[in-house]
């Protein structure tokens, strides 16, 4: 600790915390955690070996905990509801097909099994028209995010193709839910973007949220041009 203080407790560790992104603060305590732990695993000692176990929980600690540090009660409640599975699979209405001829050719150029391409833009279509987003700007975040990639893991641990961090799931969803399938990983990705859309009324400053760089207008301007490129591949 700083000048050899107390350690802090969990409400100053909270306000320490409060306004660091998500995925910024997952990766600093990843990097932090492996360089405190690289000294104690060449000296293996029972003492060393005890530190190591209390700074594991405590990265675990921070991980549970970090998505939710500015969450306002109503805003958690929000959220529970939106992650809840929403529309099945069934039949597909006459705007649906619509829709998803328009789709499909947008995403088989990034996935080359149709089937696979047919899931992912149900999805989109779906989820997009229950949380109010464009399909377009759904695409262009799975693009930016995965390449259309539904099994992708990133570095910090952000899984799927709208590379959903898993505290998500294990604190206002189903600890049960994989984010690996298609639709979990959509519906999840659609109900964050919606929260960060009704917090912060900007589009913009929403995408800048979810890519955990607030402050930044660079990943916003990267989905703004990769949504450019799906609204002129439907109206050609």
């Amino acid at each position: 600790m700083p000048g050899g203080g107390a350690p802090l407790n969990a409400a100053e560790l909270r306000d320490r915390l409060r306004g660091m992104s998500p995925k910024a603060l997952l990766a600093g305590v990843m990097i932090v955690g492996f360089v405190i732990s690289l000294p104690f695993w060449l000296r293996s000692t029972s003492e060393d070996r005890q530190h190591l176990t209390q700074t594991s929980a405590a990265m675990r600690l921070v991980e549970k905990s970090v998505g939710l540090l500015d969450l306002k009660p109503e805003e958690k409640e929000s959220l529970k509801r939106m992650l809840r599975a929403g529309p099945g699979s069934g039949k597909m209405d006459y705007e649906e097909q619509v829709w998803m001829e328009d789709l499909v050719p947008l995403i088989l150029p990034w996935v080359s099994d149709e089937t696979e391409a047919r899931v992912i833009a149900r999805w989109v279509y779906r989820y997009g028209k229950r949380f109010g987003l464009e399909p377009d700007l759904i695409l262009a975040v799975i693009a930016v995010e995965s390449q259309f990639d539904h099994f992708a893991v990133s570095n910090v641990g952000a899984v799927g193709l709208m590379q959903v961090m898993p505290f998500w799931k294990e604190e206002l969803g189903s600890k049960e839910d994989n984010l690996l399938n298609i639709e979990t990983n959509i519906r999840y990705g659609c109900a964050i973007l919606r929260h960060y859309l009704d917090r912060y009324k900007s589009l913009d400053q929403a995408l800048a949220a979810y890519n955990g760089s607030l402050g930044s207008r660079k990943y916003a301007m990267k989905v703004r041009r990769m949504m450019k490129r799906f609204k002129a591949g439907r109206s050609a």
